[in-house]
């Protein structure tokens, strides 16, 4: 509340949000200073303005009001090169049982502690069980640098546990000083924790098989290096959303994501994984020769750019092809496919799922998410927790 020194500055840059509102570029920055003196940092807001009436001649006040994403605070000083995470925790629930079996017991009046090596150096995972709180410190270093870890650190946490998990705190150490922030934090759900990694499948992971998961993941995404989340963690996301629609959007939602799992381990336009060389050299050849017939054709020439390219498509590892190879190496079952190959092309052409629960039906459904995080175990058993590097692992029937 108060009047700008410039009127006609400020009144240019609200107008400029005004006119160009997704630009987020033309967003305002909001700086506080406290009663006594220190100076606090809330992040970019778009505000809205109100203005007082005059009374008896006095200059109109002007009011702000808006929302902003975070509060910071800097300290300033010599601290080390780290990054800290605080997640709030649900006070009771199958997920808090879970978390506790993750860890080792605790002293008396202590937290229980866990470490992990993770491209190459040590992070250290704290729950203080009093406190509902889990607390994730990792130090500095060229693969987890402190500007972009604290968003990394709690990407696998959302993908095995379901849960729109973001940090409530956040410190970051940067040598001269350190930067606080306290930020927003969902509430846990009751209705997503079937979407977690962690509890897919007919038993939870084991603790080892927990932690394991958790540092193929973050070694990924930190090999990654977008300061945006991982397209895995995205699929999660949306699926974690989607559980509180309907079935036919949940049906949707988990299709759409397996598929983008798929295209993660087979990208568009790859050659067929599941031809030997001398097959798929044939078959390039038999491609080329039927676009020459094409191209000689004397039909509607509206025709010949389609037939070329279903052709040329013969080549590359389409969805279906990629998940035949997955069924074969023993990474998805018969049912999963079936599902998959049932469920897809309906849904994504404006077939309903029905909204009623049948046995056949609702395994239809549990199949399909059940490929999704089979697409993202395989994923999770490619990677190398010291580089975050994607290979190619053995079939899981070896």
């Amino acid at each position: 509340m108060g009047t700008p020194d410039d009127i006609g500055h400020a009144l240019r840059t609200m107008n400029r949000i005004r006119a160009d509102p997704y630009n987020g570029l033309l967003r305002e920055r909001l700086d506080v200073v406290t009663d006594d003196g220190v100076r606090l940092s809330c992040g970019w807001t778009i505000p809205s303005l109100w203005t007082s009436d005059d009374e008896a001649g006095a200059e109109a006040e002007w009011v702000f009001t808006g929302n902003f994403d975070a509060l910071t605070i800097d300290d300033r000083g010599p601290t080390p090169l780290e990054t800290h995470a605080a997640y709030l925790l649900p006070d009771e629930g199958r997920a808090r049982i879970f978390l506790r079996r993750l860890f080792p017991k605790a002293e008396p009046g202590a937290g229980s502690v866990f470490t992990m090596q993770v491209l190459d150096t040590e992070v250290t995972f704290t729950l203080d069980d009093r406190a509902n709180l889990l607390m994730i410190h990792a130090p500095g270093t060229g693969k987890l640098p402190v500007t972009m870890t604290e968003n990394w650190l709690g990407e696998p946490l959302r993908i095995l546990f379901g849960q729109l998990i973001y940090p409530r705190f956040v410190s970051r150490g940067i040598r001269t000083g350190r930067m606080n922030w306290i930020r927003p934090s969902p509430s846990w759900s009751t209705e997503t924790g079937a979407c977690g990694l962690s509890q897919a499948g007919k038993s939870a992971m084991s603790p080892a098989e927990f932690w394991d998961s958790y540092a193929r993941l973050l070694a990924h995404i930190a090999h990654a290096g977008d300061h945006e989340a991982h397209a895995i963690t995205d699929f999660y996301v949306e699926v974690i959303q989607a559980a509180s629609g309907s079935r036919w959007v949940w049906a949707l939602t988990y299709a759409s994501a397996a598929e983008g799992l798929i295209n993660l381990l087979f990208p568009r336009g790859s050659r067929r994984s599941d031809l030997e060389a001398v097959d798929l050299i044939k078959l390039a050849s038999e491609v080329d020769a039927f676009k020459a017939y094409v191209d000689l054709w004397s039909g509607d020439a509206r025709l010949k750019d389609p037939a070329k390219g279903a052709a040329v498509r013969m080549l590359e590892t389409s969805a279906m092809i990629a998940l035949r190879q997955l069924r074969k190496e023993g990474w998805i079952s018969p049912d999963n496919f079936k599902a998959w190959k049932t469920i897809r092309n309906d849904v994504m052409h404006g077939a309903l799922v029905s909204p009623y629960s049948s046995a056949e039906d609702d395994a239809l459904l549990l199949n399909l998410s059940e490929l999704f995080h089979a697409l993202t175990r395989r994923i999770v058993a490619g990677v190398d927790p010291a580089t975050g590097a994607l290979g190619l692992p053995p079939s899981s029937t070896a």
